[in-house]
């Protein structure tokens, strides 16, 4: 039962502060330390777990023209093609022990980000407009580029095989490839070229908006992941977190607290870093954030 309280508590601080949590309230409920820690890896596998919760890109083609209608309302150019913003993510991690390396076969170089100074994981998602996610991948280490990430999700795979309405495609940043499924800006353009990148940025920052959400709601996913999580359980937890993250969207919980300033203050003393700020905006109702972790935002390499 303690799970879930426990679960929001640690991830919205800093590891050490809920150390300090766990060790004061535990002897309370009679539970030992190491079970409080128990309860929460136990609430992460079931959420995990549950199919109810699943990150997939929806096949029937009403929902992807709902979603294109969305983006529509936000576009100042009448862009009614867009089903979806994608861009990835540096999920930030300490070297990868020797055995870490040897369960996911590659050296401890191929975690280290050179774009962000930092060893990590690629994480690759696409979001609707609200900011929700669509489709979520974490697989590769942090030096992989954006676009080899993108091509290993099984959402590429089934755009392949004609997922997409022949009539829609996913927004993205030079770091993908451009073709009928994907549109990626101009490169080094002038005139119409320049205006239409930037009503193109005007739906691609959707993406960049859900992970300022998904950040913010999350400190932990702000500062490096601390040692004595495995990158198998780093997996397990950013995918929690981000069918959270969906599940508070679809309950219409939108209301992304910033972080107590106790636990704010711990996690800048471990190195986390602040949210650069950007323009609000609404759908529908629907608030969303102005705060973007661009220190960790297009890890891959770009062409």
């Amino acid at each position: 039962m303690l799970g879930p309280y426990y679960f929001k508590r640690a991830y919205r601080m800093s590891y050490k502060s809920f150390n300090k949590l766990v060790e004061t309230i535990s002897p309370l409920f009679g539970i030992a330390h190491s079970e409080v820690h128990n309860s929460v890896w136990n609430f992460v596998d079931a959420v995990t777990s549950c199919s109810l919760f699943d990150i997939e890109y929806p096949s029937d083609i009403s929902n992807q023209k709902e979603i294109a209608a969305a983006f529509a309302v936000l576009s100042g150019a009448g862009f009614e093609c867009c089903a979806g913003a994608s861009d990835g993510i540096l999920i930030w991690t300490h070297k990868p022990s020797e055995r870490c390396c040897e369960e996911s076969s590659c050296r401890p170089q191929k975690f280290y980000c050179g774009r962000k100074h930092k060893y990590g994981l690629n994480c690759q998602a696409v979001s609707d407009a609200r900011g929700r996610f669509l489709d979520f991948s974490i697989v590769y280490p942090g030096s992989t580029s954006d676009c080899f990430a993108f091509e290993g999700m099984d959402l590429y795979t089934r755009r392949e095989e004609g997922l997409l309405h022949r009539d829609l495609c996913l927004f993205g940043d030079n770091a993908y490839l451009n073709s009928i499924y994907m549109a990626t800006p101009y490169v080094s353009a002038t005139g119409v070229k320049d205006s239409y990148n930037f009503f193109h940025s005007q739906l691609r920052i959707r993406v960049e908006c859900a992970f300022g959400m998904f950040t913010q709601r999350w400190g932990i996913l702000r500062q490096i992941i601390p040692k004595n999580i495995s990158l198998r359980r780093t997996i397990a937890m950013v995918i929690c977190l981000a069918k959270l993250h969906n599940f508070c969207i679809d309950e219409r919980d939108n209301n992304v607290e910033s972080l107590l300033a106790i636990d704010e203050l711990s996690i800048e003393r471990r190195g986390a870093f602040r949210l650069q700020q950007y323009n609000q905006s609404t759908i529908e109702g629907i608030h969303t954030t102005n705060s973007l972790p661009l220190q960790l935002i297009g890890a891959g390499n770009h062409f």
